[in-house]
């Protein structure tokens, strides 16, 4: 039933006139530059977990640290 009135409600769109000013275009750059900015600072964060659980961590000498 509900999908039946999702359906209906796709099905009755109107033509929106409404004005995007230069300012809107500057924001969605921002969102989307801020956004695989915050991607790279993850991985940069969580790299070498991520490459433990892919199984493609370099193995450390644990006696070269130790002396």
């Amino acid at each position: 039933m509900r999908m039946i009135i999702y359906v209906v409600l796709m099905l009755m769109v109107a033509d929106a006139y409404a004005y995007l000013d230069p300012g809107t275009g500057s924001m969605l750059l921002q969102v989307i530059l801020g956004g695989v900015a915050a991607v790279g600072v993850a991985l940069k964060l969580y790299w070498h977990k991520i490459m433990s659980v892919l199984g493609m961590a370099k193995e450390t000498d644990t006696e070269d640290e130790s002396a």
